[in-house]
């Protein structure tokens, strides 16, 4: 599918030999730490409930063997939400890799703890006492990446594999595929808030599969070993979904999914070491049933030191 996809776009362009150098080290270890903000919102004007875990920050290490890299994070700072009564925590799992026009990226997350940072309008303060989510999320995620212009490289912005020598631009072409999971044990829509009907006793799950073609934009700006990489794109797709709800009723069907995304790379890359932090602010908006949506956003800053064993 992704050959397909990507079959008109092979081959455009003229490659600048001249603009690149190649770093020969095949085992790399990159310390990194994160900090990340998380947002998931579910309703309607006026009707909506806010999900938080919280500001989160996870150190993890990343291993990388010739084009393979792969990450393992867990969080060591967690901050209290509301009603929450522990900390959440956050794990991640990170499989990539980047050639020079082509990148993956093969994620997995799992926050556990969230809390209502915003209640809906038509909520009472006294059902507000006996609301206590501990909702967790399983999210597992494919990003596919292709580069039309022959001489960006997509390894000089996210891998520092080699270096691009001079700054140049690309339309981005993509395809985003994600499953999350919600487990939840207390209300999670927001009809259900306002309802006489009490749920904090029982287990509920939200099942999302999301499937998106994309198209952005990157500019490599360069100077010597240092670079500023801004990136945006836009997507329009469709999610199948699998969730109960008390108001609701169950539902498994598909609806319309949009996502946009922003990354801003900042790094320096030397001979035997490299470092840089990379800006990413995600948003993805479903529907749900007839005219509710599901707004899903992070932000998070990744802090990286990379070292190369040659």
């Amino acid at each position: 599918m992704i050959i397909i996809l990507f079959a008109p776009l092979i081959g455009f362009g003229t490659l600048d030999t001249t603009n690149f150098e190649k770093h020969t080290s095949k085992i790399e270890l990159k310390p990194y730490f994160v900090i990340q903000k998380l947002s998931l919102k579910l309703g309607e004007q006026g009707n909506i409930v806010t999900y938080e875990p919280g500001l989160t920050g996870s150190a993890g290490l990343n291993i990388s063997y010739k084009f393979i890299n792969l990450s393992l994070g867990r969080s060591v700072i967690s901050q209290k939400m509301g009603a929450l009564d522990k900390e959440s925590k956050y794990y991640d799992i990170r499989l990539s890799s980047y050639r020079k026009r082509f990148g993956f990226d093969i994620n997995f997350q799992w926050f556990i703890g969230f809390s209502v940072a915003n209640f809906p309008s038509n909520v009472s303060d006294s059902l507000k006492n006996f609301v206590r989510p501990n909702l967790d999320l399983v999210n597992y995620g494919i990003n596919f990446y292709y580069s039309i212009n022959n001489n960006l490289s997509l390894q000089s912005i996210y891998s520092y594999k080699e270096r691009q020598l001079k700054s140049a631009g690309s339309l981005i072409v993509g395809l985003y595929q994600n499953y999350t999971e919600l487990s939840y044990s207390s209300t999670i829509f927001p009809e259900e808030f306002a309802s006489e009907y009490q749920a904090a006793q029982l287990e509920n799950t939200g099942d999302f599969y999301t499937i998106i073609p994309t198209i952005g934009y990157q500019y490599h700006l360069v100077k010597k070993n240092l670079h500023i990489s801004p990136f945006a794109s836009f997507g329009f797709g469709g999610q199948h979904q699998n969730y109960s709800s008390n108001e609701k009723g169950d539902f498994n069907g598909f609806r319309r999914v949009t996502t946009m995304n922003f990354n801003l790379p900042i790094g320096y890359n030397g001979d035997d070491i490299y470092y840089g932090v990379i800006g990413k602010y995600r948003q993805t908006i479903s529907a749900i049933q007839h005219s509710a949506n599901m707004n899903y956003s992070l932000f998070s800053l990744n802090f990286f030191i990379g070292i190369r064993f040659k």
